[in-house]
């Protein structure tokens, strides 16, 4: 999964759908200029394995050293926090109904279009949650936040020069079963070839 092209990916959909300028849409912890309102704040957290898959281990062709390298790959789900804020009272421009537009988006084919072109699903749409405003600078903020769930693939498999990581492809063949020689059947003991070593005991 590469996450900066997946944020870089979430964060232009807020903007095309909002027509918010890209400058006033952060996502968090990161490096801002001085953003006028709205501003949008988005956040991934919660990462964790989706309800009921586990991992599949798949075994791809061996490579240039003659070992094959198993990788995991994970079904896997997290959280995704849209937050809009905004100093606008007036009724069409709090901030829930700036989020509550963006939440109706997420039905738009384009939008799973959109999606699906950044290795994402939506699991569960969320809901708005209108706050409290709150008086910042002697002025009331009005604030929303939308959470989402997104799904996505996660593959791994271990650094190159991990010892004993790569597994060698031994391959064999086992014969037997009953001949024919006329009309009397001649049975073959199962053989391995060629043979199994033994372990040491």
């Amino acid at each position: 999964m590469d996450w900066q092209a997946t944020e870089d990916g979430l964060r232009a959909w807020v903007t095309a759908m909002t027509g918010v300028l890209p400058d006033y849409v952060a996502w968090d912890s990161a490096p801002v200029v001085v953003r006028r309102y709205p501003q949008i704040d988005l956040r991934l957290f919660d990462h964790r394995a989706r309800d009921g898959m586990s991992p599949e281990i798949v075994y791809p062709d061996e490579g240039h050293d003659g070992l094959v390298y198993p990788v995991a790959v994970a079904q896997r789900a997290c959280s995704w926090s849209i937050t809009v804020t905004t100093r606008d009272q007036r009724a069409d421009g709090k901030a829930y109904v700036l989020l509550d537009a963006l939440a109706v988006m997420l039905e738009l084919p384009h939008t799973a279009a959109w999606f699906s072109g950044l290795g994402l699903a939506l699991l569960d749409f969320g809901r708005v949650i209108p706050n409290t405003d709150l008086p910042r600078d002697h002025r009331e903020e009005s604030q929303a936040v939308l959470t989402l769930q997104l799904g996505y693939v996660t593959t791994v498999t271990v650094q190159p020069g991990v010892v004993g990581a790569g597994l060698s492809i031994i391959e064999h063949v086992e014969v037997g079963g009953v001949a024919i020689d006329v009309a009397v059947p001649i049975v073959l003991e199962p053989e391995i070839t060629p043979p199994l070593e033994v372990p040491p005991p």
